[in-house]
């Protein structure tokens, strides 16, 4: 061969005679940065342009808007959970979605309905309590149990999530009326329950007892009447100059001189007779209100499905008449309305107006992800191309050069 000839050898060769000079490792460095120039096109420019794109569509995807307000509603974490339940339930799903779509928001209410799961949901309408609740730790101490079960969040805070502002704002409206005077009714069907109970319970002791108190009384009318005989046919003996002591006069009657046990027996007559009286108009009072709870129990699970509001049951409440049953069931009608008032009035939101911002939509942050993703993709996707290039056994040319 002329030494004057030139002779051109590849880069690939020329990284092999680096790798034979510095040693296996510097071999494979210098192959690997061979590989890096030699497709730098595809590395740089694919990185690059994935970057782009994703940055491009982030700028040009449409923007959702948020909005956050904030109820001072104390709650432990079981009414909170309950609290959830009752707000994500398909019945007042549903009920917020027939309000949606009377208000224009058609695809809004869709998109609720074809929420499948909780995460999804809140997604849209998401409840945080603040301070967070504590982890619930493994203990069996009941004290210390029932001190974490005790623990009170004393702020509720709503997140709206919409894709305009028109969108956000009418959302929040709904939301609002739905936990101000929807989901409240919940807990007076649950008040209302619970008296029912309470009631059936008080009205059955008084079944209970009744009998027991008329055998009573029929038996001391019996035995009054048997001492009465009985001290028209005694002549005076001196009973009456006889002095007795005893620790309880009622348990130890028949000790008595025979006019003074017609005594106790005549007052113990009325004492019965009264308790029966008392009794009978508790029993009275307890129907009264069992039947009043009873329509207003049946009022609440007729309209519960639909839009039905406190304000409207207060309405009906109102337009509640006992007065022909007597005083005291109307004051038993106004404090249960005070009550209702209360439930109520238990919400009190911080600011009516809540601020609707954009959601940020970390368009450089996302992009500097996509760039380290992307480059790890093509350096990976050139070290395969130039393996299928050499058709040997190594990665483009990244063999042992000594075999």
């Amino acid at each position: 061969m002329n030494p004057d000839e030139t002779t051109t050898t590849s880069p690939a060769a020329e990284f092999r005679g680096f790798g034979q000079a510095t040693g296996p490792r510097q071999t494979a460095t210098g192959q690997f940065l061979l590989l890096l120039w030699r497709w730098k096109l595809l590395i740089g420019g694919g990185s690059v342009l994935a970057a782009l794109a994703v940055g491009l569509l982030l700028h040009f995807w449409p923007a959702k808007y948020t909005a956050t307000f904030v109820y001072e509603h104390p709650m432990t974490e079981s009414e909170y959970n309950v609290l959830l339940r009752q707000f994500y339930s398909s019945e007042n799903l549903a009920r917020i979605s027939r309000q949606l779509q009377e208000r224009g928001l058609a695809r809004c209410a869709r998109e609720l309905l074809d929420c499948e799961t909780e995460s999804s949901l809140q997604k849209l309408i998401r409840f945080t309590a603040m301070p967070a609740y504590p982890k619930r730790l493994q203990t069996t101490d009941p004290a210390t149990s029932e001190k974490i079960s005790g623990l009170q969040a004393q702020l509720l805070s709503i997140e709206i999530t919409g894709r305009s502002r028109q969108d956000v704002q009418t959302i929040v409206e709904v939301v609002t009326d739905n936990f101000e005077q929807v989901l409240p009714m919940y807990a007076v069907r649950k008040d209302l329950k619970e008296s029912i109970r309470r009631f059936k319970t008080l009205a059955a002791e008084i079944e209970d007892n009744r009998f027991t108190l008329s055998i009573d009384l029929q038996r001391e009318q019996a035995r009054l009447e048997k001492l009465k005989a009985m001290d028209g046919s005694t002549p005076d003996s001196g009973q009456d100059r006889v002095v007795l002591q005893f620790n309880d006069v009622k348990a130890s009657s028949e000790f008595l001189p025979l006019p003074y046990q017609i005594r106790a027996a005549q007052a113990k007559i009325i004492d019965l007779q009264e308790t029966i009286n008392v009794n009978k108009q508790r029993y009275d009072f307890y129907i009264a209100i069992l039947q009043l709870n009873d329509t207003l129990l049946n009022e609440v699970e007729q309209n519960l499905r639909t839009n039905y509001t406190a304000k409207q049951f207060l309405s009906f409440l109102s337009r509640q008449s006992p007065a022909d049953q007597g005083e005291m069931l109307v004051d038993y009608l106004k404090s249960y309305i005070r009550k209702t008032e209360n439930l109520v009035l238990a919400c009190t939101r911080a600011g009516e107006d809540p601020v609707i911002y954009p959601v940020p939509k970390y368009a450089v942050r996302r992009s500097g992800l996509a760039l380290l993703l992307s480059l790890m993709l093509t350096t990976f996707a050139a070290v395969v191309l130039e393996y299928r290039r050499e058709g040997r056994g190594g990665f483009g040319g990244l063999r042992n050069p000594h075999q």
